[in-house]
């Protein structure tokens, strides 16, 4: 009987790659950094730096040989070239994968940019209206092999209508290759292009045909340097905001040394409204002044950067826009930082927790009434006049008074026999405070006067360290403070006193249910950006904090 079977087809050739090209293999993707051959052994090998930090064995190294480097240690491997080395497909054909493929079942469904596989009711429908990609407006292809463009014609007849198309970790390797693939989306208004690697830039390249209606672009952990970003520049000319975060800048771009660095101003960026540099190595203030003459600037983000200290505007023309600034989780830890702040008079929203200034309290002189304590929600509000909003919480006009005032009395108290010079230099708004409030009388008997004006705005609470509610206490403070003061503040006062870190506390309260007198409830205080008011916590008051990791929280 004659054979019949089907001659099968031979197996796919591995693909020609270069250096920088994107590739995806095992569901992990990386960049090409080296091709040819690693002796001893013969034939072609290829280097590759993996995006995912556990997939490398080594940083391009072999026998004391560095072919590659990486940047990341450890990322790298050698591998031969194999048809299971993938370098992508174009926009539409993964577009028709992912949304019109028929043959796809409902697990594999993905709904607008989530780029989630889910499981939906009625698949069938929203799969066709998925389908549409004509009228498709927010499209996620996040995570997929997307590596090219496509013929412009038939992209813009294919999908007119995407306003947000997210291509973060994709296989696209060079600027020339999203301006193509953005050119025909006439309507594109956001665009990611998170944790990518890109081709360097060497030369201001003109691709204003494909970003010229970009208002929106995400950068976030793409590791170019800000030179590059500079160089396209001119390709934006509708950017208003500009996520460029986790990218491990220490500076914003390469300055002259003969000339300060403050001075040497960035240009450009004529409709750049707000600019996320979050999680960057910024610590020196003079490389943030170099953004000050952005003409439109009005947020600014430095979360996460390593600043110390902050300088105050060098002339008026300095940040003439900006109304809200993140400073969180930086290394802020003096207070002429903070009044430096305050001498940018239009900020208006300010986020500046966790730096180590905001952990600090200052006491008061000793006094008849006891020790009073300045918490640093009170002394930042104090020191900024223009502030409206401070770490996501309202400052309401009787906070402000009330922090004006308490803050005024201690400066007064803790610069007994000082100079008016050297007041001053300590607290500038000194003397503005004083006229606004009056000057301090710091005898005797104007302390008692003060304690008596001062005692519907202080609370006196006391702060208990346990490992559970009804457990022992190990250790008590009393306090007084301002019902101003955030849950958040407070925990930085009690990771001070009790040494309990902050993220691990849960502040509890007891107190009466207000139905039936004999009965107690455990209030607790969820809400780090509540302040201590809302709770309702009365004078007296036991707050036990609690350490959850001990607590079995």
């Amino acid at each position: 009987m004659a054979d019949v079977r089907q001659p099968q087809p031979p197996p796919p050739s591995p693909p020609h790659l270069s250096i920088g090209q994107r590739v995806e293999s095992g569901h992990v993707r990386g960049t090409v950094r080296y091709v040819g051959e690693v002796p001893p052994t013969k034939g072609e090998w290829i280097g590759v730096e993996w995006d995912d930090k556990e997939r490398g064995k080594h940083s391009g190294e072999h026998n004391g040989t560095q072919y590659f480097s990486c940047l990341f240690p450890g990322t790298g491997t050698f591998t031969r070239p194999s048809f299971k080395i993938h370098t992508g497909s174009s926009l539409l054909q993964i577009l028709k994968e992912r949304y019109v493929d028929k043959e796809k079942d409902v697990k594999d469904l993905f709904l607008g940019s989530s780029n989630v596989k889910v499981d939906v009711y009625d698949f069938e429908r929203v799969r066709e209206k998925n389908s549409k990609l004509h009228v498709m407006e927010i499209v996620g292809l996040a995570n997929t092999n997307v590596a090219s463009a496509d013929d412009y014609e038939e992209t813009q007849m294919a999908c007119p209508a995407i306003r947000d198309l997210d291509l973060s970790s994709t296989l696209v390797c060079s600027w020339k290759d999203v301006a193509d693939i953005c050119a025909p989306l006439s309507k594109l208004d956001i665009l990611r292009l998170n944790r990518n690697r890109f081709l360097p830039l060497t030369e201001q390249p003109f691709y204003e045909y494909g970003f010229k209606t970009v208002r929106c672009l995400a950068l976030n952990r793409v590791f170019m340097s800000w030179d590059e970003f500079e160089l396209l520049e001119s390709s934006m000319p509708n950017l208003q905001i500009l996520q460029i975060g986790f990218n491990n800048f220490t500076e914003l771009g390469k300055t002259d040394s003969s000339i300060p660095v403050a001075s040497q101003k960035l240009k450009g960026f004529a409709n750049l409204e707000e600019l996320h540099l979050e999680g960057n190595s910024f610590a020196d203030w003079n490389q943030i002044l170099r953004l000050s003459r952005l003409p439109k600037l009005k947020s600014l983000d430095l979360s996460e950067n390593q600043l110390q200290s902050i300088i105050g505007p060098q002339d008026e023309n300095d940040f003439k826009h900006l109304t809200s600034i993140r400073l969180a989780d930086n290394l802020v830890d003096n207070w002429v930082s903070i009044d430096q702040l305050g001498r940018y008079i239009t900020l208006k929203n300010v986020w500046i927790g966790n730096n180590p200034i905001m952990s600090k309290t200052t006491p008061n002189q000793q006094s008849s009434e006891g020790t009073n304590v300045v918490d640093s929600r009170t002394s930042t509000i104090a020191r900024m006049p223009h502030v409206l909003q401070l770490n996501g919480s309202d400052i309401e006009k009787t906070n402000r008074i009330d922090a004006e005032l308490y803050y005024l009395k201690h400066v007064a108290l803790s610069t007994k026999g000082m100079d008016d010079v050297a007041i001053q230099a300590v607290h500038p708004r000194f003397e503005e405070l004083c006229q606004v409030h009056g000057r301090p009388d710091t005898s005797d008997e104007s302390r008692k006067a003060t304690s008596e004006i001062l005692k519907d705005r202080l609370i006196a609470i006391t702060l208990v360290s346990k490992d559970r509610i009804d457990g022992p206490a190990k250790t008590t403070f009393n306090r007084s403070i301002l019902g101003t003061m955030t849950v958040k503040s407070l925990k930085n006062l009690a990771q001070k006193l009790l040494r309990v870190p902050a993220m691990r506390q849960e502040l509890v309260y007891v107190t009466s249910d207000p139905d039936y007198a004999t009965v107690n409830v455990n209030v607790v205080l969820r809400d780090d950006l509540r302040q201590i008011s809302y709770y309702d916590i009365k004078d007296g008051e036991e707050i036990i904090v609690l350490d959850k990791s001990k607590s079995g929280k």
